[in-house]
């Protein structure tokens, strides 16, 4: 899949069957709190936003790195005529993609590759767009 962050075009190749299980059962919290997010009936994006917070911060990081290091390592970015890999052993490559662009990266990998396994709000949360603050 072809996308665009800032300007930078990215593409990202498939997780393998092994990679989507882990990283799925990894992000399961996380997909919950999406779910109990969606069903609040508010309009404080503060309270909507709790859940998903509270099962963010609640992930090991030794899980938030597996889910990004496993993201990040399938997607390359296009310099020119060719594309180079955004992360090689472990080591982001391009000292321009913060935390925003990672994450919105990420994003865009897991809802392509765990989108039909998570049909329905949940994977529809996770490829709503952001906007720069």
């Amino acid at each position: 899949m072809d996308f665009e962050i800032n300007g930078q075009q990215y593409r990202s190749g498939k997780l393998n069957a092994r990679q989507q299980f882990h990283v799925a059962r990894r992000l399961a919290p996380v997909l919950g709190g999406l779910a109990t997010a969606s069903q609040g009936k508010t309009d404080d994006f503060a309270t909507f936003l709790q859940p998903i917070a509270d099962a963010i911060a609640g992930m090991s990081d030794a899980d938030c790195d597996y889910v990004l290091d496993t993201c990040l390592a399938i997607v390359q970015r296009q310099q020119g005529s060719s594309w180079a890999n955004i992360f090689v052993n472990k080591a982001q490559m391009f000292d321009d993609i913060d935390m925003g662009v990672m994450l919105q990266i990420a994003s865009k990998v897991i809802t392509e590759n765990l989108g039909s396994f998570f049909q329905g709000s949940a994977a529809s949360l996770l490829n709503t767009p952001t906007t720069a603050a």
